[in-house]
């Protein structure tokens, strides 16, 4: 089985051949910077890979949970870094808006919305993986515009709170942005999905083993938790990074 594995990642490595020719004919200096993200990449993969079977064998609630918050705090430093906010100020906000966020909706989704019998690391992990990916990446997006719309129109917060608003009614404006900012991708790309994203996932259910109908089901349902633990993830690191930074970004 071992030999068999290393024949056939062997075999789709060659499939790398097409890209590095390209860049080798058309643009040289790229080949480089492409290579290396190439194995970081892979090895990122790899050990996550190793991490969730470790969990998979284990199968233990405490150790799901444990691997969810390291996660999350991972993944909050991502978004910071992407964001190029400080560590101090923004890791909690946003780790905790991961957490907060995806926990509540991916609960919700393996206890109430999944036919299954008991939430085992079989559910927890790709449920909780999903969701926090996609949550991730929407925070980068609303925490950016929060960001980059206070620094440019701080005027405009002064002058609603000098007019007798208070400040969470004067971060409104901010606040909507920071939403539309991750909403409106979404939105966009729903349309998209039967076309892109949606058929591969799809299709990986189905060789899995899942009826076409259960398939569509877990599919509609996770589209959903997406969606709905991203602006929660939102809204939970908006409101503390308000609550505990007296400073303004």
């Amino acid at each position: 089985m071992t030999t068999s594995l290393i024949l056939h990642t062997i075999l789709a490595l060659l499939l790398l051949i097409l890209p590095f020719g390209a860049l080798y004919l058309l643009d040289r200096p790229s080949i480089r910077p492409f290579a290396i993200a190439l194995v970081r990449g892979i090895v990122q993969l790899l050990v996550f890979s190793l991490i969730v079977w470790g969990v998979y064998k284990i199968d233990n609630t405490w150790i799901n949970i444990i691997w969810f918050v390291a996660m999350t705090i991972w993944g909050g430093l991502m978004v910071i870094s992407k964001c190029h906010l400080s560590i101090k100020d923004y890791l909690l906000p946003a780790s905790a808006g991961l957490f907060g966020g995806t926990i509540a909706v991916g609960l919700w989704l393996l206890v109430a919305v999944l036919p299954i019998e008991s939430v085992t690391a079989r559910w927890f992990i790709p449920v909780m993986a999903v969701l926090l990916g996609h949550s991730a990446a929407m925070l980068v997006r609303g925490l950016s515009s929060y960001a980059t719309m206070f620094q440019r129109n701080r005027a405009q917060y002064d002058f609603l709170l000098g007019n007798g608003a208070s400040p969470w009614r004067a971060l409104m404006p901010f606040f909507r942005t920071s939403l539309l900012a991750i909403l409106s991708p979404t939105i966009a790309n729903l349309s998209a999905l039967a076309l892109a994203s949606l058929p591969l996932l799809f299709c990986g259910m189905l060789i899995g083993g899942s009826t076409p109908i259960n398939a569509f089901a877990v599919m509609l349902y996770t589209i959903i938790g997406c969606i709905a633990s991203s602006v929660l993830s939102l809204g939970i690191a908006l409101f503390l990074v308000k609550s505990l930074n007296n400073k303004q970004i």
